[in-house]
């Protein structure tokens, strides 16, 4: 028995999802960097004059705020840390997508652009998230996060630490593969002939 076009492509995408997990892990580190510059300009939106500079170790960006903590007696600025794992996986999920689906590098390398601004949100918003909700009212207070950007804050929070992460790259796969998913799915015409005939 021959398996559907769906199944196939399913089977393939499975198939891909292990070696795009681990491409996507090789260049973390890079494309922690790329996604931490899109969360500066975010916060240079959401937030203006927050953030002086994002650094990296690894995985992990430093968010060096321009606000001020008293540290040891002294006075220093706020650093807060985020994970970029936690925002990037879906570029694995995406290239295990499109390699499934066949499609032309070219395309590959623009989704995976596309994904980008969806990245930059979450680290973004993992970067107020402490400053105007974790850290006490004090430092949102400083940092002019009190009110009702708080409780913004928290709902764009959600939106790109649990939303965006895995449905931006089925969305940009869903965009950049239409043709190939309209050939997966028989049109509603054909099957009327097919049931009548």
């Amino acid at each position: 028995m021959k398996a559907t076009p769906v199944a196939a492509f399913a089977l393939r995408a499975l198939l891909w999802l292990a070696p795009s997990f681990a491409l996507w892990y090789g260049v973390a580190p890079w494309h922690a960097s790329i996604a931490g510059a899109f969360a500066h300009v975010w916060l240079a939106v959401l937030a203006p004059g927050l953030l002086a500079t994002v650094e990296r170790t690894g995985t992990t960006l430093a968010f060096v705020t321009t606000l001020r903590v008293p540290v040891a007696g002294q006075e220093g600025f706020l650093v807060a840390e985020a994970g970029a794992l936690v925002y990037t996986y879906g570029l694995a999920l995406f290239l295990a997508l499109m390699m499934a689906a066949r499609a032309p590098w070219r395309r590959i390398l623009a989704g995976a652009a596309l994904l980008l601004p969806f990245q930059g949100w979450g680290l973004a918003l993992d970067l107020l998230v402490q400053v105007g909700i974790n850290l006490g009212p004090g430092i949102a207070a400083q940092a002019g996060l009190a009110g009702w950007r708080r409780e913004a804050i928290a709902l764009g929070y959600q939106v790109g630490s649990v939303i965006l992460p895995s449905l931006a790259p089925v969305i940009a796969w869903a965009v950049l593969c239409r043709p190939f998913i309209e050939g997966l799915v028989p049109r509603a015409g054909g099957m009327q002939q097919a049931t009548t005939g």
